[in-house]
């Protein structure tokens, strides 16, 4: 993975992080927002730094230089260095970087007072096509150096990605299911068009702030200018999709498959 240099900068670290009070977990799937949900709670100064920290590729260079064993004991340390001084320690994860520490289950036992928020995107569709890109050139977040700049339109790539979103997200509603966790949904869409709402959301649900309050927060993050190819793939893909009935049948089968290995 091309990782994201920035989460790793000592200026993120808090001196003398107090315990931590209460945790806000961004449940994911790729492409839907939550580094620009993360990069807006940072801002606050008052929903920890929500980074993938259990991406296994960040994980392990966060082992490496904090010299630590395991995902529990790296996370605890990032508690003991991430936690903003009003006791919030924040964190964002897709659903298969919780593998990383032993499942979903074990990563809420390692987290006190955890408020979940499950951020999805309305458009799968233009989801799995960015997901296609980012997977090719390597570049998930704006100001990443591309791995490779060969990038092709791939028909069979997307409906991986769509296959691939459409599980995490069954993984996730099922896991909340199981703990009896409601979560806070967010939609990427509507995040986007509001993001201070968004964030307000976040910080009175998990009892941050008020009910009566807000914050103001503006865009930490930059788009990414994919928007233009994406439009042309999303066109060639639902355009190849009419043409060929059979697609969505093996779509579904495909899936149907890796749930079926995933819980068997």
């Amino acid at each position: 993975m091309n990782l994201y240099r920035s989460q790793f900068a000592e200026a993120l670290d808090i001196d003398g992080a107090p315990a931590v009070e209460r945790t806000v977990l961004i449940a994911s799937t790729p492409r839907c927002g939550s580094h620009m949900i993360g990069h807006a709670m940072t801002a606050t100064g008052l929903l920890g730094r929500p980074f993938e920290y259990l991406n296994p590729a960040n994980l392990a260079e966060w082992r490496r230089r904090l010299g630590t064993s395991g995902a529990a004991d790296s996370l605890a340390a990032l508690i003991a260095r991430r936690t903003t001084p009003n006791g919030v320690f924040a964190l964002k994860a897709h659903h298969d970087h919780c593998a990383t520490i032993g499942g979903p289950e074990r990563l809420l036992a390692a987290l006190p007072n955890v408020y979940v928020v499950h951020l999805r995107r309305a458009d799968v569709l233009r989801q799995a096509v960015s997901y296609a890109i980012a997977r090719q050139t390597g570049v998930w977040i704006a100001g990443q150096e591309p791995v490779s700049e060969n990038v092709e339109y791939d028909r069979d790539e997307i409906a991986t990605c769509l296959d691939d979103i459409a599980i995490q997200n069954a993984r996730w509603s099922s896991f909340f299911a199981r703990a009896g966790i409601r979560p806070l949904t967010l939609i990427y869409e509507e995040v986007a068009a509001d993001l201070p709402g968004a964030i307000t959301q976040i910080a009175q649900y998990s009892g941050v702030i008020g009910p009566d309050e807000t914050l103001q927060v503006a865009a930490a993050t930059e788009r990414q200018g994919t928007s233009g190819r994406a439009d042309e793939w999303i066109e060639r893909y639902a355009e190849e999709r009419r043409g060929d009935p059979s697609l969505g049948q093996r779509i579904a089968g495909s899936a149907r498959r890796r749930l079926q290995r995933i819980t068997s």
